[in-house]
C-alpha cells in the first residue's frame, strides 16, 4: 500500500520525461508530483498542471506551481475530482513501481486523457546489467535509492512495461532507455567528450533491456 512520507521529494527534473511532453502548452496531470519539480518547469512554460501526491507537505510545496494538488492514495486509482477533468498529457515519472495494483490507476488515466492525448511513463529497469549481476549472485537486498529502492513493490522490464500499457489500449509512440556507459567513471576520463554518449547509444540499440537504467515510454490514447 502506498504510504504517506512527510519528506518532500525534490530533484532537478527528469529531462528525458520533459522532452516528451507536447511542445505546445496544454493541460498536464502529474501523477506522483512530489514537491512540484516537473510542475515548476512546465508552469513557467505556460502549461496548466494538476498534481497528485499522498503527502500534505508535498501538496503545500507543489501548490506554488500547480492549478490543483490532490492528496490521494494511488492504489485506489485517480481521485474523483481528477476524473471530472480531461488532460492532454499525463505523466507517471517513477510512480508505477510504487503501486501494488496499478491496473485501476492506468485504467483511470486512459479515461481522463483526451483522444490522442499523451501518457508518459518513466520506470527503473529491473534487467539492467548491474541488477542482473546482483540477481545471479543471489543478492536481493533493498537500498535507499535506485532500482532496489525499498519503497518499490513492482519491477518492470523494457518489454513488460510496454505490454502493460498496450493491454489498456495505449499505442506506444516512443520507447527508449537512458543510462551511462559501463565503467563510466573510468571511460569519461579516457575517452574524448561525446564518445561515451555515442558508445552508450550503440549499446542500447544492441540491447535496451541490458544496458538501460531508466525506461521511458510515451504512449497515446
Amino acid at each position: 500500500m502506498q504510504k504517506s512520507d512527510e519528506k518532500i521529494y525534490l530533484n532537478d527534473g527528469n529531462r528525458d520525461v520533459l522532452n516528451l511532453v507536447p511542445t505546445e502548452p496544454c493541460t498536464v496531470l502529474d501523477v506522483g508530483c512530489g514537491g512540484g519539480t516537473l510542475a515548476s518547469i512546465l508552469s513557467k512554460q505556460g502549461y496548466v498542471v494538476d498534481g497528485i501526491t499522498i503527502s500534505p507537505a508535498e501538496q503545500q510545496a507543489a501548490s506554488a506551481f500547480t492549478r490543483n494538488v490532490f492528496i490521494h492514495n494511488l492504489e485506489d486509482g485517480l481521485p474523483e475530482a481528477v476524473k471530472l477533468n480531461e488532460y492532454d498529457c499525463v505523466i507517471c515519472s517513477h510512480v508505477l513501481e510504487h503501486i501494488v495494483y496499478p491496473r485501476q490507476l492506468i485504467s483511470d488515466i486512459h479515461k481522463v486523457l483526451k483522444p490522442g492525448g499523451v501518457f508518459i511513463v518513466a520506470l527503473p529497469n529491473l534487467m539492467h546489467y548491474k541488477s542482473r549481476i546482483k540477481l545471479l549472485k543471489g543478492d536481493f537486498e533493498y537500498a535507499d535509492a535506485g532500482i532496489w529502492d525499498y519503497t518499490h513493490v513492482k519491477w518492470y522490464t523494457f518489454k513488460s512495461a510496454q505490454n502493460l500499457l498496450k493491454s489498456f489500449g495505449f499505442q506506444i509512440d516512443q520507447a527508449m532507455v537512458t543510462g551511462q556507459l559501463p565503467f563510466y567513471s573510468v571511460t569519461r576520463k579516457l575517452l574524448p567528450a561525446g564518445w561515451n554518449k555515442h558508445l552508450f547509444d550503440l549499446l542500447r540499440k544492441i540491447s535496451s533491456g541490458l544496458f538501460g537504467y531508466q525506461i521511458i515510454i510515451r504512449a497515446r490514447k
